[in-house]
């Protein structure tokens, strides 16, 4: 897993290769190509973020993987997302804009868990796809990236990862945080203003994800809701951090706001979509408490065409699309919160 200090990541480096080439493929032919961009982790880089010790009530399956063991969670713990509100909801703004700046407020103004660096981020998660079975994945990322991270997944080799790095395995050189090496406690340093954010997303030097190849504004733009993908799906985010990130994403340049998308669990939100190249990408939140729900991908080419405007479409997919699910991928995250120790889990 050793990375030289000015490389980004093995997984990171094959996502955008393939980003690039589909876009290549799409403009040269003039059609996208029909297969999903391969992330290792959550879509997989998936780029699995923002739930809390509450469980949404989907059971248990046994997928045949590792069990962890149970520790004590931490006395630090705080529920960070709560599953889709039963209760009616207070009346509120219904145009896409309105109710997706409220969920922004509402999760803004929870209660911080307030991190310590040596601690862990723990999801537990749904992920679903054309290409795969519904399963349950954990994962326990390190809170400031210095300290093993670890995913257990039924799908991947042995069922469990080493993933991501170290933030100091380059021998000398400790790899610095950053959008392309996100850990929470870098998340936790950016501005709580969404126009701020923007600026700062939009500016990131990302040069190196396209070496020898042009940088265009579209890049930019895709490669910086990449980043609030990554951010959201793996690392969380503090409340206040992940209230301006939901309305700095709703800015970036071809992104839109829907009112209803479905996560793998069956709950609705409101979403923030945007695209990766290849596919039509909606970030979903509660309506009432702002917690990240989950992702939900499908393939541009099982889409109704976009608009003039170039907003990705909003249509529903055409009939057999993701082998029959409505989607290539689709995730719904259960519980998510911060504990002491790896494969330490939170207390049911």
């Amino acid at each position: 897993m050793n990375n030289p200090p000015d490389m980004l990541p093995a997984d990171r480096q094959r996502f955008l290769k393939e980003h690039l080439m589909s876009e290549i493929a799409a403009d040269t032919n003039g059609a996208r190509p029909r297969r999903r961009l391969v992330w290792l982790i959550a879509s997989p880089l998936a780029v699995g973020a923002l739930a809390a010790v509450t469980v949404v009530a989907v059971p248990d399956h046994d997928h045949g993987g590792a069990a962890p063991a149970a520790p004590a969670p931490s006395a630090s713990s705080t529920p960070s997302v709560p599953p889709t509100s039963s209760a009616t909801p207070l009346p509120g703004p219904t145009d896409p804009a309105g109710m997706l700046a409220r969920a922004a407020k509402a999760v803004a103004s929870s209660p911080d868990p307030r991190a310590r660096g040596n601690q862990f981020v723990y999801r537990r998660e749904i992920q679903d796809g054309a290409r795969q079975t519904k399963h349950e994945r954990r994962s326990w990322f390190s809170v400031d990236g210095r300290s093993d991270s670890l995913i257990l997944d039924p799908t991947m080799e042995n069922g469990r990862s080493p993933w991501p790095a170290r933030l100091s395995d380059s021998p000398g050189t400790p790899r610095a945080a950053s959008f392309d090496n996100p850990t929470y406690e870098f998340v936790a340093s950016l501005h709580t203003d969404p126009q701020q954010l923007l600026q700062r997303l939009l500016s990131f030097d990302r040069a190196k994800r396209v070496s020898g190849m042009p940088m265009t504004p579209k890049l930019y733009n895709q490669f910086s809701f990449d980043d609030v993908q990554m951010i959201f799906q793996n690392i969380a985010a503090p409340p206040a951090v992940a209230g301006a990130l939901m309305e700095a994403a709703a800015k970036i340049p071809g992104t839109t706001v829907v009112t209803d998308e479905t996560d793998a669990a069956g709950r609705h939100g409101v979403a923030v979509v945007g695209t990766n190249g290849t596919m039509r990408v909606a970030l979903i939140f509660d309506k009432t408490t702002g917690a990240f729900l989950g992702v939900r991908e499908v393939l541009l080419s099982d889409l109704p065409p976009a608009g003039p405007d170039g907003l990705p479409p909003t249509g529903n997919p055409s009939p057999g699309a993701g082998n029959g699910k409505g989607y290539d991928y689709a995730s719904a995250i259960l519980t998510s919160t911060i504990v002491d120790k790896l494969e330490a889990e939170p207390a049911s």
